[in-house]
């Protein structure tokens, strides 16, 4: 065992292989024989240091649909609830466990967990969730066949010999009990979009931090996420890509090769491609079959390398793909005193969102010049007009404004008094018209088009931004939504939100601004300097 990490993971694993048996499924009541892939996760998650105590706090699995990810997770509840799962002692020559694993000498020796408390988190109130469905099963059947006992395994929870328990949770009740948690399964996470499934998410994993001698972890099965849904799987692999991952979380992810590096319309490159996504899966996967599924009219092909190449991807309705705004960023541009911009303005009632983009005319650079929004669950929120009336001062102040485009809607007073005080123009209102909204957002998806290689422009400056997290999720919040329906002919579009819970005044404020600043280069505003406007 020299040179080998130290690790509960091979007698967690010995013993999930003798005790279990699968669930739900094909497979369902044959024995479990873990893959290599499965098998290398067990020994990832039960890392042990020299002290004997657990290196993991939060392991992130993210494979391809199909890939068994629930039953997996099921299988580690169950160990959590009953098996070796942590440290006792150092094992002596020739020891072996009770149901039969022989430990080499000087191995860490697991044990059972004190009062075990998991829970098994779903997306919705009407089901258990696929990991608790698999509990269920593999639970009942090892008392049903004598390889355990005195555990009373209900739908609803499991009441674990010597006190203990195993709870579905949603986001209804995951607050519940709060603080007793050793163990959580977090199913899914792609699908955690909803404020009340990230805000469980943030619960729960805060809960496992209070059992300190129980060592608690969670464990988290995702596909790859649809891009700007904001999923609990895309922060955090947004926040983990590109750095070293804090050492006690991991963040396990397959995937298939790019598409743009294929010929994805070739079914045996296709195939090539699902294999590699699929890793040792691929002998018992049904390939062909999800060949075909990818090749049904009503496939998206976005969802379909999300879902089978565990990659994330935009959705063909997007406003623009998250991956191309991303190609954007100068983490260096910065506005600077004096600089000419044009401006949008997105105001709401009061329940939703007020935005302010400006973009510089020289370059396109795009930026956010204010933001209110109420907050998920917020009550009583209040916008704040006075405060957005002493940006809008500042910004005049500071900034050369040729054009103020503003959605007029809620704020028709404000725009009055702006207009008054600085001008018409600059100040000026955009109407709720379907020419003019598809106009102004069509704009900047062409500007980004082109941007990343994909079109050409001519006479018009680029577009660029500073990586601002807030105008990101309005952007990724955003969708195209065509005027008339679907079966509207004459392909004009506005923006629309994906969700509406999702806030998308900023992307809508910078459509405006980058409006504002087309219509004063073809109005010739930009030929030479523009006077200034003061208060």
């Amino acid at each position: 065992m020299v040179g080998e990490p130290i690790t509960l993971g091979w007698q967690v694993a010995d013993w999930v292989e003798t005790i279990l048996r699968h669930g739900p499924g094909d497979v369902q009541g044959d024995e479990i024989d873990l893959d290599d892939e499965f098998a290398a996760v067990l020994v990832r998650a039960y890392r042990l240091n020299l002290q004997g105590r657990r290196l993991v706090r939060r392991y992130i699995l993210s494979r391809a649909k199909g890939r068994a990810k629930s039953e997996l997770a099921g299988m580690v509840v169950c160990a959590e609830a009953l098996g070796p799962v942590r440290f006792d002692h150092w094992a002596a020559a020739g020891e072996s466990s009770w149901w039969g694993y022989e430990y080499e000498k000087g191995e860490p020796v697991g044990l059972p967990l004190t009062y075990p408390f998991i829970r098994c988190l779903a997306t919705e109130e009407t089901q258990a969730g696929n990991t608790y469905d698999n509990v269920h099963y593999m639970l009942s059947d090892a008392v049903d066949a004598g390889r355990l006992d005195k555990i009373d395994v209900g739908l609803t929870r499991v009441f674990l010999p010597g006190g203990g328990e195993i709870v579905p949770s949603t986001a209804a009740n995951s607050s519940k009990d709060g603080g007793k948690e050793t163990f959580a399964v977090f199913d899914e996470t792609h699908l955690y979009v909803l404020p009340q499934l990230r805000s469980m998410h943030g619960t729960v994993r805060r809960n496992l931090r209070k059992r300190k001698e129980s060592q608690p972890w969670s464990l988290e099965t995702t596909t790859m996420y649809e891009a700007g849904a904001e999923s609990v799987a895309e922060t955090t692999h947004r926040a983990l890509t590109g750095t070293k991952p804090p050492v006690d979380v991991v963040f396990d992810h397959r995937e298939g090769p790019d598409p743009e590096k294929f010929d994805w319309d070739n079914d045996g490159e296709l195939l090539e491609a699902l294999k590699a996504a699929y890793g040792p899966a691929a002998v018992w996967m049904d390939l062909p079959g999800i060949v075909s599924e990818i090749r049904d009219p009503e496939t998206e092909k976005s969802d379909a390398i999300r879902f089978f190449l565990n990659r994330p991807s935009s959705t063909a309705a997007d406003f623009v793909p998250l991956a191309d705004w991303d190609k954007l960023i100068d983490q260096n541009a910065k506005l600077e005193p004096g600089d000419v911009i044009c401006v949008g303005f997105d105001g709401s009632r009061g329940g939703d969102a007020t935005g302010i983009v400006g973009v510089r005319a020289s370059d396109g650079l795009t930026v956010k010049l204010g933001l209110w929004e109420r907050e998920p669950g917020q009550k009583d929120y209040v916008l704040p007009r006075a405060a957005i009336h002493e940006v809008v001062e500042k910004i005049f102040a500071d900034y050369t404004v040729v054009r103020w485009y503003g959605d007029p809607r809620y704020w028709e007073t404000d725009h009055d008094k702006w207009a008054n005080s600085f001008g018409s123009p600059p100040v000026m209102e955009i109407p709720q018209s379907t020419l003019r909204l598809w106009q102004a957002a069509a704009r900047v998806v062409t500007l980004v088009r082109a941007a990343v290689g994909e079109t050409d422009v001519e006479d018009l400056p680029g577009i660029v931004h500073t990586g601002d997290e807030d105008l990101r999720r309005h952007v990724g919040n955003a969708r195209r939504e065509r005027f008339g329906g679907r079966g509207s002919k004459d392909g004009r579009w506005k923006l629309d939100k994906k969700t509406p819970d999702r806030h998308i005044d900023l992307a809508v404020a910078a459509t405006f601004a980058h409006e504002a600043l087309g219509d004063a280069i073809k109005a010739g505003e930009l030929d030479g300097p523009p006077e200034p406007f003061f208060l």
